[in-house]
This record gives structure tokens, sequence and C-alpha cells, in this order.
């Protein structure tokens, strides 16, 4: 019952915390198949066995999870202040080439996806 309710609660709190649906359908497999509701193929335990240690349990789940939120901390990363604070300051020196604001937008959008 204890697994039971951990797993459920995970799933809710993914539920909520993600933005991409890749890891929490992941995460939905495992649960599923952990509780007994799918019968895995192979493919799909290799696919689901994050920690690679050969057997599917909320181990796996946790790992997920851990992965799904490292991707999105990846993806929300800030840019880089130096490339952007030395366009700014090279264009406030006017140290040629004489980078514009559309450069700095353009550094900070990149940087941003």
């Amino acid at each position: 019952m204890k697994k039971i309710f951990t797993l459920l609660f995970c799933m809710v709190a993914i539920s909520f915390a993600a933005s991409a649906n890749n890891y929490v359908d992941r995460v939905e497999q495992c649960i599923n198949v952990l509780l007994g509701k799918t019968t895995p193929t192979t493919l799909m335990t290799s696919n689901l066995d994050a920690n690679h240690d050969g057997m599917l349990s909320i181990d796996d789940v946790t790992a997920i999870i851990d992965e799904g939120l490292q991707e999105q901390q990846i993806n929300r990363a800030p840019a880089k202040e130096n490339e952007i604070d030395g366009m700014i300051n090279d264009m406030l020196d006017g140290v040629p080439p004489t980078p514009t604001i559309d450069d700095v937008t353009d550094t900070v959008d990149k940087k941003l996806k």
C-alpha cells in the first residue's frame, strides 16, 4: 500500500511540475508496469530501466523524474553573462566592430533557447 501511495504521489507531483510530456509519459508507463496494468515488452523494459539495474522498480521512476527535472533546469539555464555584458560594453565603448542592440537581443534570445 505504501508503494502504491508513493507511486501515485510521484505521478501527481510530476503532472504539476512537468512541462515536457516525454518523461511524464515514461513515468506513467513505468508506474503502469509496476502496478501490473501493462505487460512490458523487452524494448519497453529497456527504455524504462532508467538506472540500468535490469529490473523495474520505484528507483527507475525516481531516476526518470530526476532526468526530466535536470532537462528542465538545463533548458532554463541563464545566458552567459560575460558574453552579453561584453557585447554591451563594446557597444558603449564604440570598439569596432560595434555591436548593435539587435545583436545583444539576438544573443539573449539564442541563449534563452
